[in-house]
């Protein structure tokens, strides 16, 4: 989930940088540049007004604040540490030089034998002891020799060095210092013996460092006051800037910039840049809340966030690459379309008013061009989606070109222009607009496809067409889990419809997730026309059969290339249950180590709101189906859709899928009238008298 925000506010951030920088280069702000460094001029230039030589007084500012030199502070810490590991140094050689004087442990030689071991206080290396305990860096003699000082000498030496220490520390030392001091007269001096003092200066060496370290904060502000006592170099009125027949070199071009003589149009003035950054700000503001408003019910993959970002960076580059056109002459609904078709009309629509508006900026386009292009394009999402199968591609595209032509047609009228020919003639372009962007968007559609691992509903419709091979294989080897099937994708397709999922995803889910049970389609109740060969298998074989057919469907629609999503509703149709009914029949027939393992399908639970919908249907029908004969006013079909839904939130089987409570009671309301179409009472005809 944390990675899937952050993608989101990548593409996000990354969306707003290339609309502002489309947005500045586009037609808002006009820059016309009379010159480019390198270019000759070919008259005097003079100083309009006195001004300051910004290059030049920030280079001087520059160099009077990097001849301040860093400033620097005593670090106190350096010293109390190499006060506290001197002291250590000296404790664990006390304490070890304790441990040698101690009597030393003795083990019997009859233990020693029986282990095979050889002890003796004499193996213990207390020196290496000293070395590993120690912060201190000595040779292995001077580590002995510390060992070897009597106590009182050597407490004697601990005060000595730390005094030292101190005398050395009571100022700031540099590297450079450290280097000049004198270790061994001060030894000398503190009346160190002879014998001691080369081990004395080894511990002092090895620990003496800088204390000082830089004072940012100072040195910043030494040269912040170095900085600001610069004086500004100005240039006075009048003053040349640059000769007639001289090259403009970077200085003398930011002085004409400076003096206003060059780029004194807008994109100078940073009131517009503030404006642009606001309104893209605001936008992109509304986006997000507009997303988060409709997560609940609106979830867009990572695919689909990808073609949202590709689209849209794809549309600016038109944008700024055809500057030229008239902005009423872009197929600025092809976007639009396409997410309509691979995602949903809601974001679609979001996503026609955004580029909309970006589009409007870059080009300063005028309210009439504005309110066109947003009827065009909202219209073009709601025919879009009427394109049900490809063939309806010529239909959907002669209609969008006279609704292209027709609202341009209104617009004239609407600003009361006079009919000429030149507006007949962009009617024209208009309705090729039209239906040059429908055929666009079907062209991409297989490419975007493959692409973005998107499923259109082109594909899922070719699904559930009678003749696919997997339907003819289950029509004829598995007749009845293919009338089960149909009726569980009808059931998931209108349940779908109530709650706004996506209804035909739902119907080729239900058509495919038992296909699995191809492969042993006698082993289902379906299916079966004579004996139940469950009747001699022992309950834990049963349920592995039962169970297998969730894997195999899998493979059997990888065999035949099903897309993921609906390998996705096969593999989670049963979820994480527990086949109760051989079960309880293995608990009951005193089957040894049963486990419930055993009688779990592998899961995962579904994920989706389609794959729940295929979940409840699939339970609910083959209930249905087998209690038929049970239903009357004591107990009807609500009565086992509403405790078949509890049963499956009690299980937990549907907190992964977004299906929200008042969704839940839609889809109980839509199971029961589909149900009770399906098992109405039907009318006993009698029997003809002889």
């Amino acid at each position: 989930m944390k990675k899937e925000l952050n993608t989101t506010a990548i593409l996000v951030w990354l969306s707003m940088i290339f609309t502002f920088l489309a947005v500045i280069t586009g037609n808002l702000f006009d820059r016309k540049l009379e010159f480019q460094i390198g270019d000759v001029v070919h008259t005097d230039f003079f100083a309009p007004f006195k001004f300051e030589n910004t290059k030049l007084t920030e280079h001087n500012k520059e160099l009077a604040a990097n001849s301040v030199d860093d400033k620097y502070m005593v670090d106190e810490q350096i010293l109390q540490d190499i006060l506290i590991n001197t002291e250590l140094l000296f404790n664990y050689t006390e304490e070890i030089i304790a441990l040698e004087q101690s009597p030393p442990l003795t083990v019997p030689d009859s233990v020693q034998k029986q282990f095979g071991i050889t002890y003796s206080s004499k193996n213990i290396n207390y020196s290496q002891i000293l070395q590993q305990k120690s912060n201190v860096s000595l040779s292995n003699s001077q580590y002995e020799m510390l060992l070897n000082i009597p106590l009182e000498t050597l407490a004697q030496i601990e005060e000595r060095i730390l005094a030292l220490f101190k005398q050395i520390y009571n100022k700031g030392i540099s590297d450079t210092d450290i280097k000049d001091i004198d270790i061994v007269s001060m030894i000398s001096e503190f009346g160190i013996s002879p014998v001691y003092q080369s081990l004395v200066k080894s511990i002092i060496d090895n620990q003496l460092r800088t204390n000082l370290v830089l004072d940012k904060q100072s040195t910043q502000e030494a040269r912040s006051v170095k900085s600001s006592a610069v004086p500004p170099v100005m240039v006075e009125e009048g003053e040349k800037i640059i000769g007639k027949g001289s090259k403009i070199t970077p200085e003398t071009y930011q002085l004409l910039i400076d003096s206003g003589i060059v780029g004194t149009n807008d994109i100078d003035n940073f009131v517009p840049y503030i404006g642009v950054i606001i309104m893209i700000s605001i936008l992109f503001i509304f986006v997000i809340l507009f997303l988060r408003v409709t997560s609940s019910h609106t979830s867009i993959t990572s695919e689909g966030k990808n073609l949202l970002f590709v689209l849209y960076i794809m549309l600016l580059l038109v944008a700024r690459l055809m500057l030229g056109l008239q902005f009423m002459q872009f197929p600025l609904g092809i976007g639009a379309m396409i997410i309509a078709l691979l995602i949903n009309k809601e974001i679609a629509c979001v996503f026609e008013f955004v580029i909309l508006i970006v589009y409007s900026i870059i080009y300063k386009a005028d309210m009439t061009t504005i309110l066109y292009q947003l009827i065009t394009g909202m219209i073009s999402i709601f025919v879009i989606v009427k394109m049900i199968e490809r063939k309806d591609m010529i239909k959907v595209a002669g209609l969008l070109g006279l609704i292209y032509g027709s609202v341009y047609i209104a617009m004239v009228f609407l600003i009361d222009l006079p009919l000429t020919m030149a507006l007949v003639y962009n009617m024209l372009i208009a309705m090729g607009i039209g239906i040059f962007s429908v055929i666009l968007v079907g062209g991409s559609l297989p490419l975007l496809e493959s692409a973005f691992h998107f499923v259109t509903r082109f594909q899922l419709l070719e699904l559930t067409n009678p003749n696919q091979p997997l339907l003819k294989r289950l029509l004829l080897e598995a007749t009845g889990t293919y009338h089960h099937s149909l009726l569980v994708g009808n059931l998931a397709e209108t349940a779908a419809d109530e709650i706004g999922a996506n209804a035909l995803l739902a119907r080729v889910g239900g058509y495919y997730h038992d296909i699995g049970k191809l492969t042993c389609g006698n082993y289902f109740k379906e299916n079966q026309v004579q004996r139940n060969p469950h009747d001699s298998l022992d309950p834990r074989s049963s349920a592995s059969i039962i169970i297998s057919h969730v894997t195999t469907g899998l493979e059997i629609a990888t065999k035949y290339n099903l897309p993921t999503c609906v390998k996705d509703m096969i593999l989670q149709h049963h979820g994480c249950s527990v086949m109760q009914y051989f079960y309880v029949k293995a608990q009951n027939t005193g089957i040894e180590n049963v486990e419930e393992i055993d009688f779990t399908y592998p899961g995962p639970k579904p994920q989706t709101k389609e794959a729940a919908l295929v979940m409840l249907a699939d339970i609910i029908e083959a209930t249905t189906r087998s209690m038929q004969s049970k239903f009357g006013p004591d107990f009807t079909i609500e009565d086992l859709v509403r405790k078949m839904v509890k049963q499956q939130l009690d299980l937990g089987e549907l907190s992964e899928c977004n299906l929200f409570l008042s969704d839940i009671e839609k889809v109980i309301q839509s199971f029961i009238r589909t149900l009770n179409a399906m098992y109405h009472e039907r009318i006993e005809y009698p029997e003809k008298k002889d």
